[in-house]
């Protein structure tokens, strides 16, 4: 699992946290309205699961404020743009011990405090998406890579040299027959009309492999 899935995780938590809250107290008020009506008629009143969920999202928020902290010295190095939303989220966790506790301000802290950590999970996912690490689409060179370049270059350069060897020896034979040519044009056994023609066939003929050599 690498950096970027563990941030998107910690973004889905804080937000999905956030939202978590603010359906829970939706669903609190109305067993609370619910109880009233109960007790007033008599009736015998509960909160059914509504404690045990209480404990497992305060569980689960102390998890996000630890993973928080822990996540913003990770990405110190690797990914900075996320350490925003991870200040974000810790600053909806601590803002009950700031704000104080007034009746009036209870409700309005904490919606401020799930928009908040609604706001945390969304920075950080949308800079994740937009973070391109440095090494993940790097080629990796492998060893065996290396040593088939190598081997690769190393022929190929080989080749070149077999190839400009040999055509120095064509070079060398071609100038030897032209020299064999205009010796016997000198001496007279050939005419100046035959000499043109074969130094012109021997020099078209090296032109031709030359080309086909490249």
């Amino acid at each position: 699992m690498n950096l970027k899935t563990v941030n998107k995780i910690f973004g889905y938590g804080l937000f999905g946290i956030g939202a978590i809250r603010i359906i829970y107290i939706i669903l609190l008020l109305s067993q609370m309205v619910t109880n009233v009506n109960i007790a007033l008629n008599g009736g015998e009143w509960s909160y059914g699961l509504f404690p045990i969920i209480t404990v497992l999202i305060s569980w689960l928020q102390i998890l996000l404020t630890i993973g928080s902290v822990i996540m913003i010295f990770v990405n110190t190095i690797q990914q900075p743009k996320v350490i925003i939303g991870y200040v974000w989220g810790l600053g909806a966790m601590l803002l009950p011990f700031i704000i104080p506790s007034w009746p009036w301000l209870i409700m309005g802290a904490f919606l401020l405090q799930c928009g908040m950590l609604m706001k945390a999970g969304t920075k950080i996912v949308s800079n994740s998406d937009t973070y391109t690490y440095k090494d993940e689409f790097r080629p990796k060179t492998s060893k065996k890579t290396i040593k088939n370049t190598e081997w690769y270059y190393g022929k190929k350069n080989e080749q070149n040299e077999y190839i400009s060897e040999k055509k120095q020896k064509r070079m060398e034979k071609l100038e030897k027959e032209l020299e064999e040519w205009k010796q016997l044009l000198d001496t007279g056994e050939i005419d100046e009309e035959t000499y043109n023609q074969e130094t012109s066939r021997l020099i078209e003929k090296e032109r031709k492999r030359s080309e086909r050599d490249k």
